[in-house]
This record gives C-alpha cells, sequence and structure tokens, in this order.
C-alpha cells in the first residue's frame, strides 16, 4: 500500500510563497542583497507531511519544530527531529524530511537567500542540522514568525518584505548568538552551558579568581574548563574574566566619583598602579583619560595580551 504523502494542505496552515519575478525586481535593494526570505510558513500538525528533494533547493531552509516530532534524512542518515529543535539545511543539499507517524510535527518554516544566510549557515558544525532551543527561546522564535505572517497580509510589497527580512535576520541571531543550548563556536565538543560560570565571575569579580577556582565551580578539570570556554568565547577563562572586570571598572569610572584606587579594589586589583597598567593597555587609556571622556574612550583592545 503507497504510503499518504503530503506537500503542505494541512488544516489551519500559513503558506506564502513570494513570486519570483518580484523577488529578482527587490533583490537589489542593499537591505535585501544579504538576505532575502524566498518563501515562509505554519504547518500545523501535519500528519503525512513529506518532502524528498534529490538535488535540494537553491534556498537554504530553516524549520522550527515546535510541538510533535518528525525526522530529516541526508546521505541515508536519518536524524529524528523533537520539539524545541530547528532544522537547518543548507542549499543543494539532497534531503528527504517528513512528520511522524504517531505524533505528527507543528514546524514554521522558512526558505531563504544571501550572504547573510550562507554566514548563518556555515555556522553549523559539520554534519550537523539541529539547533536545540529551550521554551523561551522557542516562544521568541514564533513570535517573529508570526510578526513575519501578520506583515505580509496578502501583499508583498516592497517595505513589507524589508521588514520580514529584517525580522528573520533577528530570529536567526536568537537562535545563533543568544541560545543557551548552541554555540557557533563550538565545532568538535560537546556543548556546554556556561551561564552559571559567567554568572559565577559576575558575582565574583572583586575576587582575584583563578582558573582552577573557575573550573572547579564549572565540576571540569582545568584543561577542559579552559578549552570549552576558549571555544564558546574566544577568550581564554582569565583574560575573559580580566575584561568583564574592566568592563565594570568603565561603568564605575563614567558613573561614579569613587577613586580609581576605591575601583581598583572593588574589581579585585589590591594595587591600583597595576590595575591602571592593564587598564590603559586593554582600554587604551589610562582611568583618568577615560574618566575625563568615557563616551570616547571605551575601545577594549581584542588582542592585547591581559599577562603580568
Amino acid at each position: 500500500m503507497t504510503p499518504i504523502r503530503k506537500k503542505d494542505d494541512f488544516a489551519g496552515q500559513i503558506l506564502h510563497v513570494m513570486p519570483r519575478p518580484l523577488l529578482a525586481e527587490l533583490a537589489p535593494h542593499f537591505l535585501l542583497q544579504q538576505l532575502i526570505v524566498t518563501d515562509i510558513g505554519w504547518f500545523p500538525e501535519a500528519r503525512y507531511h513529506y518532502r524528498e528533494r534529490p538535488a535540494g533547493t537553491p534556498e537554504h531552509i530553516l524549520i522550527l519544530c515546535v510541538a510533535g516530532s518528525g525526522w530529516l534524512e541526508v546521505d541515508s542518515v536519518r536524524h529524528p527531529i523533537q520539539a524545541r529543535e530547528a532544522v537547518l539545511i543548507p542549499r543543494n543539499l539532497p534531503h528527504i524530511y517528513g512528520a511522524s507517524e504517531e505524533d505528527p510535527w507543528s514546524i514554521q518554516w522558512v526558505h531563504l537567500q544571501g550572504t547573510a544566510a550562507d554566514y548563518f549557515f556555515s555556522l553549523l558544525p559539520e554534519n550537523v542540522y539541529t539547533v536545540p532551543a529551550t521554551a523561551e527561546l522557542t516562544a521568541v522564535l514564533q513570535h517573529h514568525f508570526r510578526e513575519c505572517y501578520n506583515s505580509i497580509m496578502g501583499s508583498f510589497v516592497q517595505q513589507r518584505m524589508i521588514f520580514i527580512t529584517q525580522t528573520i535576520q533577528h530570529l536567526l541571531g536568537h537562535l545563533f548568538f543568544n541560545n543557551r543550548l548552541f554555540s557557533p563556536a563550538l565545532r568538535s565538543s560537546q556543548f556546554h552551558n556556561l551561564d552559571s560560570t559567567l554568572d559565577y565571575l559576575r558575582k565574583n569579580i572583586d575576587k582575584p579568581l583563578t582558573l582552577q577556582q573557575m573550573a572547579n565551580h564549572a565540576q571540569l578539570s582545568k584543561s577542559h574548563f579552559a578549552r570549552l570556554f576558549k571555544e564558546q568565547t574566544n577568550y581564554s577563562p582569565v583574560d575573559y574574566f580580566i575584561r568583564l572586570k574592566l568592563q565594570r571598572a568603565c561603568m564605575q569610572l563614567a558613573l561614579t566619583r569613587q577613586t580609581i584606587r576605591q575601583i581598583s579594589l572593588a574589581v579585585g586589583y589590591t594595587d591600583p598602579y597595576y590595575f591602571s597598567r592593564l587598564f590603559k593597555k586593554i582600554i587604551g587609556k589610562s582611568p583618568s583619560q577615560f574618566r575625563a571622556d568615557p563616551q570616547n574612550s571605551y575601545t577594549i583592545q581584542p588582542n592585547a595580551s591581559v599577562h603580568r
């Protein structure tokens, strides 16, 4: 018996396919050159949903599973998809996907093109096609999808297309860079959520924490913790902590009348002269110079050495 398979036509669905002549007309606009939405939709309880594309599509595909489950098959490997997971299928990648028969998924989805889309999709580790999301983040992403649907309202005029495209780019920013369950910097290791560590550093900004103390808090070996932290922040734990201290010092210099010695002690440096030298090396100006003109002085040097 031939299985039932459906591309669309689900009860309550939303489906918008942008006219290709219109996309060609809008593409030269500078706000649409890096990213443009070509198709977008909502398929609730999409029983029998199935798509097979032997040559892939010319657009990248983002599918957000908000309920139920489904699957994605790439290179004969099937990947199960659960609620609160985003599926990202790069352009021109042959693939098959479908809803679970027992618990069919409800999905928000969008097709997109452009160099910004290329960049976001390049952030995925090799052979990884899913990004997890918390319940809170999933709600935020759904809100952005709904904003797009409400904006279209049967019309594809330029201002609405710009709004939709900017909204989807904002959505991608949330998924990749404001996601507690995923780090685009992580390429080869198991993800380790750093929220607790970062909160620990903020709460102990007045202390001279060592790498060993940070690793102990994270319940990891010192070497493993340092590697994971660097992969996810691009800074060593100690360098990150120093910059966190100097950010706090900048705020206090700009907003309070505390002396440099008081501020130095407040961020964990008992020697104000060493603090001043470190501040100038990282910020580019001395604490006194920064206080005199804070708006034009806040330029943390990303590659400055912070070793004693």
